[in-house]
Parts: C-alpha cells; sequence; structure tokens
C-alpha cells in the first residue's frame, strides 16, 4: 500500500503529460500551458517518489523545490491562455523568480536542512498558490462575464467544469499547505501516506480530464488586452437601445437558439460592444440575462395562452436550446418554476 501511494500521483502525471506531449505540436497555446504544467507536476511528484522510498538526494529536492513553487502559476497561466486572445508575456515569468531563487539556495546546500529555510519555502508556497488560484479565478470570472454578454444561450462556453477545478485547487493548495506544515517525513513509512496520495491523485487526474476535454474558447469571447472603445454620448445610447427593443418585441429576434451579441448588432447596424455595453448600462443585465426576460416573457404568454403544449415545446418555441436553461432562467425571473408559475 505504502509503495502504490507514493507512485500513483507521479504515474497519473506521466500518463498524461505523455498524452499531451504526443499531440503537443497540433495543440493551441492553452493546451500548451497545460502541457508544461503537466511536467512540472510529474518531476514534482517524482521527486516525492525519490523522497519517500529513501532515493533522494539534493539535485532531486532541489528539483521539488522549483517544482512545488511552480505548478500553481503554471496552471494559473493555463487560464490566462483559455480566456485570453494574447499568449502570456515576459512578465508572467515574475511568478516564477521566488523559485528559482530557491533552487540556487537548496543548490549550494548551505541552509536547505535549516528550519529557517523549510519555513520560508512552506510560505512563499501559501502565497503563490493561494495568489495564483485567485488570480486564475479571477479571470475566469471576467471570462464568463464576457461569455454571458456574447452569447444567448452560454450553456458550456463559460467553461463550468474550470472555475469548478478553481474551487478544488484552492481546497489542494490549502491542503498541501497542511501537508508541508505537517512535514514529509511524519508520512514516512507509513500506510497514512495513502490519504494525500489519493486526494491529489484524483485531483490531478481531474485537472488534465477537464483540460484535455476542453476546447480553446472562440476569439470573439476571450478577454480583450487592448482597451474598449469610449462610451457613447447619452442620446446615441438611447436611440441604440431603441433599435434593440424593436428587434426584440417586433422582429422577436430572442427566439433564435444561436443568437449571439454579434447577431444582434448587425440587425441594429452597430458595434457588439457598443451593443452589449448598452444592455450593460441601460437594461442593468448581461446580454445572455436580457435576452432570456424576453424569452421567458414569451413562454409565460404561451403557457396562459395555449395549455396544450408540453414545457418542452414552450422552450424550444421561446428560444432555449435545453429544458434545464429554461427551467433555471425561469426560476430566476419568476422566483418559482414553470408548473408552480401555471398554479
Amino acid at each position: 500500500m505504502y509503495h502504490l501511494a507514493s507512485v500513483m500521483p507521479f504515474m497519473v502525471c506521466l500518463v498524461w503529460t505523455t498524452i499531451f506531449l504526443l499531440e503537443y505540436r497540433k495543440s493551441d497555446p492553452a493546451r500548451r500551458a497545460l502541457t508544461v504544467f503537466g511536467i512540472a507536476a510529474t518531476l514534482l511528484y517524482f521527486c516525492h517518489y525519490l523522497h519517500f522510498n529513501g532515493l533522494q538526494s539534493v539535485y532531486s529536492e532541489s528539483m521539488y523545490y522549483l517544482c512545488n513553487l511552480s505548478v500553481y502559476p503554471l496552471y494559473s497561466l493555463y487560464v490566462k491562455c483559455l480566456t485570453e486572445k494574447r499568449v502570456p508575456g515576459a512578465l508572467n515569468l515574475l511568478w516564477f523568480l521566488p523559485a528559482a531563487i530557491v533552487l540556487v539556495i537548496s543548490l549550494t546546500g548551505l541552509v536547505r536542512d535549516s528550519y529557517v529555510f523549510q519555513l520560508t519555502e512552506q510560505i512563499l508556497f501559501a502565497l503563490i498558490s493561494m495568489s495564483a488560484t485567485i488570480v486564475a479565478a479571477i479571470n475566469l470570472f471576467r471570462f464568463r462575464a464576457r461569455v454571458d454578454n456574447y452569447y444567448s444561450n452560454p450553456g458550456e462556453k463559460r467553461l463550468n467544469p474550470i472555475m469548478s477545478l478553481i474551487a478544488l485547487l484552492l481546497a489542494t493548495a490549502l491542503a498541501s499547505f497542511t501537508v508541508n506544515i505537517i512535514g514529509r517525513d511524519n508520512f514516512m513509512a507509513t500506510d497514512n501516506l495513502f490519504i494525500p496520495a489519493a486526494l491529489f491523485s484524483v485531483l490531478l487526474f481531474t485537472i488534465f480530464y477537464v483540460g484535455y476535454k476542453t476546447a480553446l474558447p472562440r476569439e470573439e469571447v476571450r478577454l480583450e488586452t487592448a482597451p474598449a472603445p469610449e462610451d457613447q454620448d447619452i442620446s446615441a445610447t438611447e436611440a441604440l437601445m431603441e433599435k434593440i427593443h424593436q428587434q426584440m418585441e417586433v422582429q422577436q429576434i430572442f427566439r433564435s437558439k444561436g443568437l449571439t451579441v454579434a447577431d444582434l448588432a448587425e440587425s441594429v447596424g452597430s458595434n457588439r460592444t457598443y451593443v452589449s455595453a448598452c444592455i450593460n448600462n441601460e437594461a442593468g443585465q448581461s446580454f445572455s440575462d436580457y435576452v432570456n426576460k424576453w424569452r421567458i416573457d414569451y413562454a409565460m404568454k404561451l403557457l396562459k395562452s395555449d395549455p396544450t403544449l408540453t414545457i418542452a415545446e414552450v422552450a424550444d418555441k421561446a428560444g432555449f436550446t435545453d429544458r434545464t436553461t429554461f427551467y433555471r432562467s425561469f426560476k430566476k425571473i419568476s422566483g418559482m418554476s414553470p408548473t408552480e408559475w401555471l398554479k
């Protein structure tokens, strides 16, 4: 059991990283960033394996410190590649400066085994892992807001699995910090090692699996690095909002399931950035919420006027792609389910 626990996280990382490396040439920037994360994680847990089997050396312990302080920033850069249009620049390398300094100090061997060095490395790990996870979460929240302002039916385009992983990563960072405080040596030659090993193996497998299944989002919804256009004046904004209202009320453009803000912008003869900002400022809603409000109002009229229609038929006629989104939007707007509302 002990030997299995010592090698399990390493094997999970090795298998997935090999898969990513085999597809590296045809990978997008985000997938390549995840591959680099996989390499660092594989080296980290290989060093763990050496340590728990009494095979460590000065070089493996130094590599452990380097990778331990690098994996969370690398995952944060992966999220950045997913959500932004440009590949992260040289400024992002500052994330890895503490890891490089600790590596150099560790290789000298002068203070590697001292209490102060160990404590400093633990504090750095806590600060870096938490900061990188929070930055990744902020990037995802900004991206999700942009998706909501582009698609009327965002669905999985909002990178929901990645968002869930951020919460898991934060929890795992806390678990890693706790294990570091307890001390790796306290898990030596004991089956208690299986607990953190199983936890990290499951998380790592989930990270790689979700990353493998997640495609690079469309360029239109990835975050801009250039400043947005200046706001229009009040009269122009009001005129644009009136055109949008006409498209909704008269043309019922909201019933189009694949409706995007670009489609709406084309129909009113404007720029999608202005249309999105206009809806945000004038209606106080995201594009998806604004469109779904029209859809739910239309659905309510259908439910009243034609009781023979099923909920699925009403959802389809109103422009929803599935019943789950319809139910969620209906309850968000009316405060109750369609069945409760009818009663």
